[in-house]
């Protein structure tokens, strides 16, 4: 089973630059970081790294414009190029706590555990009630096998904003690692009652359900985040378990089809799982 977390970060788009369009009656940013962050969100890649420079171009000192081409470039996978970025834009606002939130969560996905923590830590000393930062300094927690400092941040989070459904989603998984099967179903619950959509917390509830043999139940959101999203790969590799698990041998075969078809590597269980589906 895979287990889903989230890491959050933050596209800044609120504080003020000269020259700059207004937001709202407070926050202002550039036309062209507001330009690029739609375009990012429309996974127009080059598009926005287009907006991005010439937002740096234009306003070589707003910071804001550095830490989203940071962002851009991480979600490429061009993790030198976000750390030069995200490097320039605390060299221009350095008690930002957004860009040390988001360099934090580039230095956890290149492995830089210590530095990561030492960025979470920052973002926290400059905004103690910055909840994401929580949130991620609790998945880092997590990754790290404290899990008593992870429960603590994930509370914290909450205690900030009870309204995420993801602080729900991540504190449910935790408590799972900790055997508290119910605890993590009463967190997924809130998650999705939060976000009747969050297909990953049906899918975590999902597996809590089968741990606790509610194989109808779990076999019940599968189904429900598959069609919120039947284009996620994951959903379906452990549905196929479950599947199997209930003797529905075709189905499962079905569903790895599927999770291969989607571009799931399933090369780790690819013989085992033709055999299996061959002999049927």
């Amino acid at each position: 089973m895979n287990r889903v977390l989230l890491i959050s970060f933050c596209f800044i788009v609120f504080f003020s630059c000269n020259d700059a369009v207004k937001i709202s009656n407070d926050f202002s940013v550039p036309e062209d970081v507001v330009l690029g962050n739609k375009a990012l969100f429309n996974e127009n890649y080059p598009k926005a790294k287009a907006f991005y420079l010439k937002a740096i171009k234009e306003h070589p000192d707003c910071a804001i414009a550095y830490n989203n081409l940071a962002e851009l470039y991480e979600i490429q996978e061009f993790y030198d190029s976000s750390l030069f970025y995200f490097n320039l834009s605390l060299s221009i606002d350095s008690l930002n706590p957004y860009t040390f939130n988001n360099r934090g969560e580039l230095f956890e996905v290149m492995g830089e555990y210590e530095l990561s923590m030492q960025d979470f830590n920052r973002a926290i000393g400059i905004d103690s009630t910055f909840s994401i930062a929580y949130l991620n300094r609790g998945e880092l927690y997590l990754e790290t096998h404290s899990l008593h400092l992870s429960m603590k941040d994930y509370n914290k989070a909450i205690q900030i904003n009870p309204n995420n459904p993801i602080f729900y989603n991540n504190r449910g998984d935790l408590k799972d690692i900790n055997g508290d099967r119910l605890g993590a179903i009463d967190d997924f619950n809130k998650a999705i009652e939060l976000d009747s959509l969050y297909g990953i917390a049906y899918v975590n509830r999902a597996f809590s359900k089968k741990l606790i043999h509610d194989l109808e139940g779990a076999m019940k959101d599968y189904n429900t985040a598959i069609v919120i999203d039947s284009l996620n790969p994951i959903f379906y590799f452990d549905r196929a378990e479950l599947r199997m698990e209930m003797s529905d041998n075709e189905g499962a075969c079905e569903d790895w089809m599927k999770a291969r078809e989607l571009g799931f590597d399933i090369s780790e269980y690819s013989s085992l799982i033709d055999s299996y589906c061959d002999s049927i």
